[in-house]
């Protein structure tokens, strides 16, 4: 009996590993773009829908002090190497409900950033939110183009 249940345990736990070794190397071969989520966050303080590239700690501190004026305490901005990294952040306007889902496409002269349509049901509501998302990209010199 001893010897059939260390038999069961040890056919368990290789059973788990494979399963997630092979979820590990979907998941790298995915992430194709670089495009990695930083923050999701409900109020931002813009009214209309912007999108900013980050491409310095000044303009990252400038940021947060816009987005920090009504919170206390504050939100703690990234640590963000900018020799290899750059921040794309998108603000949503006043009558945004949730986040956006973009597909970035990197060209020869620019970045194209496309806004993909939300799938979600829109609810009728009181909150006053301006949603805004922060995502870490690898540096490039090329301008940021966006298609809706």
């Amino acid at each position: 009996m001893f010897k059939f249940s260390i038999c069961l345990l040890l056919v368990a736990i290789m059973q788990l590993n494979s399963c997630k070794s092979t979820a590990q190397s979907n998941l790298q071969e995915s992430d194709d773009v670089g495009m990695e989520l930083i923050l999701n966050e409900n109020y931002s303080g813009f009214e209309q829908e912007e999108y900013f590239l980050i491409k310095s700690q000044k303009e990252l501190s400038a940021f947060y002090g816009k987005i920090n004026r009504t919170r206390k305490p504050g939100l703690t901005p990234p640590i963000i190497d900018f020799d290899t990294e750059m921040i794309l952040v998108w603000c949503g306007d006043s009558s945004a409900t949730n986040y956006a889902n973009f597909e970035l496409n990197e060209k020869d002269k620019f970045i194209e950033l496309h806004k993909l349509k939300s799938k979600t049901f829109k609810e009728e509501s009181k909150l006053v939110v301006s949603p805004f998302s922060m995502y870490k990209l690898p540096l490039s010199p090329k301008s940021l183009k966006i298609r809706k």
